[in-house]
């Protein structure tokens, strides 16, 4: 079992859905984020699309306005651009983290650096939308990916925030793939109808869990006492394939100025797996 965290957080948020503390944090906002965080199971694609290592990552690394920590609460916040580098087939930038079983293993596409649907996972992240874009395609602005189910060449579940500029709060759906690439929405798991949503800043949790082919997704907003789930069977062809969490800013704008960005910050992250 992996537990990557260290700390826990004692926080509200305001009618306006404010983030405020109400309790001493045990992150320490002097740190790196890896003082933080358990980083020694990720490794981290950077906008530029170069990864650093988990023994790098995990070493006290830091990147200015893109991978460093929160300097009043603490938390770890990923920045990414709307325009930057791509990895291998893909179209949108990301300052974002993969899960690695084992660091040891420099080649991330082995059997040991990855898990099944007959092992199962289970990734909890706690964390603010802080930014997102606000320029270019209109299709496009306002989306970001904050967590991710990922296969060998397809997203078991890509798990979207997304707030458009006129929009008072964002909303929360998920995209899920098939093995062949066929690409099934969710509702909204969080609306923004009605004064609903999440407001940028605003603190909340997602849990995603897979085992077999159950897949569920837990909002978790008001300190837990407001959770919205959604339940689907995925494609039982992933059964066998090796798949990994994906956790951070991986932003779906590439159009707009160079100078807009998507930016979350996490204030806890948990992987494990049964």
């Amino acid at each position: 079992m992996l537990t990557c965290i260290k700390g826990r957080i004692a926080l509200t948020t305001s009618a306006l859905g404010l983030f405020t503390a109400t309790a001493a944090y045990a992150l320490d906002p002097s740190l790196a984020p890896s003082g933080n965080f358990d980083l020694t199971h990720w490794y981290l694609t950077l906008p530029s699309a170069q990864i650093v290592d988990p023994i790098t990552l995990s070493n006290g690394y830091l990147l200015q306005n893109v991978f460093y920590t929160d300097p009043n609460w603490g938390g770890m916040t990923l920045r990414c651009p709307n325009l930057a580098g791509t990895t291998t087939n893909t179209h949108y930038s990301r300052t974002e983290l993969r899960e690695v079983l084992n660091p040891l293993d420099s080649s991330y596409i082995d059997d040991s650096n990855n898990w099944t649907t007959a092992i199962g996972g289970h990734l909890k992240a706690r964390l603010k939308v802080d930014r997102v874009s606000t320029t270019g395609d209109s299709s496009r602005v306002g989306r970001v990916i904050i967590g991710q189910i990922h296969g060998p060449s397809t997203e078991v579940i890509r798990l979207y925030y997304d707030k458009k500029p006129w929009e008072a709060k964002g909303r929360i759906y998920a995209g899920m793939d098939s093995t062949s690439d066929i690409t099934t929405w969710s509702t909204d798991i969080v609306s923004n109808k009605n004064g609903d949503g999440i407001a940028l800043g605003e603190l909340f949790t997602y849990v995603i869990q897979l085992k077999d082919n159950r897949l569920q997704v837990d909002i978790l907003r008001n300190q837990g006492r407001l959770v919205n789930t959604y339940i689907r069977y995925v494609d039982p062809a992933y059964r066998g394939l090796n798949l990994y969490f994906k956790a951070g800013v991986y932003n779906q704008n590439n159009t707009g100025t160079s100078s807009d960005y998507a930016q979350a910050t996490f204030y806890s992250l948990t992987h494990t797996h049964p």
